[in-house]
């Protein structure tokens, strides 16, 4: 903690998984804000102010932080901002209270304020958010900076340190990830007519901000496409579709265009699907007309393959359906996913799912979490003959498993992203970045977990982010590492000559299971930050000579079960290297290696012409 004179408050730094509440104790910090970072990475840190007294006008400032060779991360790569708290009056139903962060009532931190100055009672402890944002190019190394809290009762400071990485990460999002937004909630919080010029200059910062968030696919309204009759003809308008489109991709959110549902439930979830009636503008007498989905879907959806083709736009859109399709209403949403195919076959038909019976009907299949705990072998099955597999969640599932509700820790939120890898998911889908009721900073909906509705707020001038939109960013960024190592394995494995011998996924793999021990298994912060640490040490190391890949039969993390334990290692190595297993030489034939082992730990020590190299594996023995 920071002491300058007789402070008037106590300042601390903890890192971005922790929640800090109102009552949390200075003594659960540190002195110093430590973050480790990529280039064209984002990390967060949090300072903590804790009043001894009353304060006014408390502000935060934080200038550019130094690195070596003259290095700067620039002040505009850094922000600082309040945090805010959501009142629960109520936890996330059937969790067990050791599952939850705290229980109800209490009031969470969340939001990240827009606001420059705060007032602060006597006992309590004000989280301020820290975030840098490494530029491309920034050299590696370590950057210091203060930062500083002023108020009228006084004024201190608390160090910055942050370690820049010797890799960057890419622009390119390699997950693709949709959060679905109400374009309604979005007029009527910033006071904006939809589909004006100022709607759409706030929905640019959405946008923006979604991009910021690795956000990679969008949701777009079917019925942006402007419809009109004239006699039996129908013409179609595609106007204000394609400027809410462009409006994302310039915003950097190109990953896939994804289109609303053209069907819905008759009465209610599980019931009869049918296909949505299109409204037409009779431009003969300018009334609208009522179009049932023969006369108009179909003819839309042919309208609207032909210009997503005509735009070079038809390769990255998908269609929905009907959302949530189970087997009791599996039989009439077939009917409209076949409709839908007969008018725009070459459209991919994407819905999250409540079962399993849909091959044939649908290319990218969005399981429940949940789900893969027990239908795992259909998903895998349908993945065989082509299927696209993602997951979701939404209210489910809850109790064991991850989700991003207020009242869960927040490595359950950035562990999401690490199913992802560990399971080779291709996608994510949450319905709810900003379906919030009338307050989106008061009490959560009560028929819904806390936090379920929506995961940023709006702002002053635009939206706000929150800890856990944040925190979702840094999984996706984790994801990325992940994806990282396996790019730069590859390389090796084809620098070695021995591309088809050995799994470039597989050490990622073995890395993301250090975290990821099943769909509802999955470790604490602890767990992920060391993972993390040692992702990034084999990042660095893989490019480092001797160049070798390592694989161990069984993978590192698994039980070994004596009776007697033997583990085979295979390799390969630089010609000429030299290779011990174990404290023993093996032999090294063109390139490869092939040796066995027993024992918790398996150590690989390859020499050639002085340089050196060591490569462990660790493993759990039943006792």
């Amino acid at each position: 903690m920071a002491a300058i004179g007789d402070l008037p408050f106590d300042l601390w730094a903890v890192d971005s998984l922790t929640r800090v509440f109102e009552e949390t104790s200075p003594e659960e910090g540190v002195g110093l804000i430590s973050i480790k970072c990529a280039q064209n990475e984002y990390e967060s840190a949090q300072l903590v102010i804790t009043a001894k007294r009353d304060l006014r006008r408390v502000r935060v400032r934080i200038g550019e932080l130094r690195g070596p060779d003259g290095g700067v991360i620039p002040p505009e790569s850094i922000r600082a901002n309040f945090v805010g708290f959501i009142p629960l009056s109520r936890n996330t139903p059937n969790t067990p209270d050791y599952e939850l962060e705290r229980k109800a009532p209490c009031r969470v931190p969340d939001p990240l304020l827009d606001l420059e100055e705060i007032d602060l009672e006597k006992g309590k402890s004000q989280p301020v958010w820290i975030t840098v944002h490494v530029p491309k190019g920034t050299p590696p190394g370590t950057y210091e900076g203060r930062v500083e809290v002023i108020c009228e009762e006084g004024r201190g400071e608390l160090p910055v340190e942050v370690e820049v990485l010797p890799f960057e990460l890419p622009d390119e999002r390699h997950l693709l990830v949709t959060n679905w937004f109400s374009v309604g909630n979005i007029a009527k919080a910033h006071g904006v007519k939809l589909w004006s010029d100022e709607f759409f200059e706030i929905l640019s910062k959405y946008a923006r901000l979604m991009a910021e968030h690795r956000q990679s696919v969008f949701l777009v309204p079917w019925s942006l496409v402007r419809v009109y009759k004239e006699g039996d003809e129908l013409s179609f308008d595609f106007s204000l579709f394609d400027r809410f489109v462009e409006t994302f991709m310039e915003a950097g959110v190109e990953g896939r265009i994804e289109i609303s549902h053209v069907a819905h439930p008759k009465s209610g979830w599980g019931t009869e699907v049918v296909l949505s009636n299109v409204t037409a503008i009779d431009r003969e007498t300018g009334e609208k007309v009522s179009l049932p989905p023969e006369k108009g879907l179909g003819p839309l959806l042919s309208a609207l393959q032909r210009h997503l083709e005509e735009r070079g736009w038809l390769d990255k859109a998908m269609i929905h359906i009907s959302d949530e399709p189970s087997v009791s209403n599996i039989d009439s949403w077939k009917r409209a996913s076949e409709f839908v195919a007969r008018y725009a076959p070459k459209l991919r038909r994407i819905d999250a799912i409540e079962g399993t019976d849909f091959e044939g009907y649908l290319e990218v299949w969005v399981p429940k979490l949940n789900y893969f705990t027990t239908w795992r072998e259909l998903f895998e099955r349908a993945r065989e003959r082509g299927a696209e597999l993602w997951f979701y969640t939404c209210c489910h599932p809850f109790g064991f498993f991850p989700n991003r509700f207020l009242d869960y820790p927040l490595v359950k939120t950035r562990v999401l992203h690490w199913i992802n890898y560990a399971y080779d998911l291709k996608g994510f889908l949450h319905w709810g970045l900003n379906f919030w009721r009338d307050d989106p900073f008061g009490e959560p909906a009560p028929n819904l977990p806390p936090g379920d509705t929506h995961i940023v707020y709006p702002g002053r001038e635009g939206p706000l982010s929150s800890i856990r939109f944040d925190v979702m960013r840094d999984g996706i960024e984790d994801y990325e590492y992940l994806v990282l190592l396996e790019s730069r394995t590859r390389e090796i494995i084809e620098r070695l000559g021995v591309t088809g011998e050995f799994d470039p996924s597989r050490r990622s793999r073995e890395l993301c299971r250090r975290v990821v021990r099943g769909f509802a298994d999955c470790g604490s912060a602890l767990d992920l930050i060391e993972a993390r640490d040692g992702i990034i040490e084999e990042i660095i190391s893989i490019y480092q000579r001797p160049y070798a890949v390592v694989e161990t039969y069984p993978m590192e993390g698994s039980e070994l079960i004596p009776g007697p334990i033997v583990i085979e290692v295979r390799g390969a190595v630089e010609e000429g290297a030299s290779v011990k297993v174990n404290g023993r030489e093996v032999a090294v034939r063109n390139g490869r290696f092939v040796a066995t082992a027993s024992g918790e730990e398996v150590t690989v020590e390859i020499e050639k012409d002085g340089m050196r190299k060591v490569i462990k594996r660790r493993f759990f023995v039943r006792r």
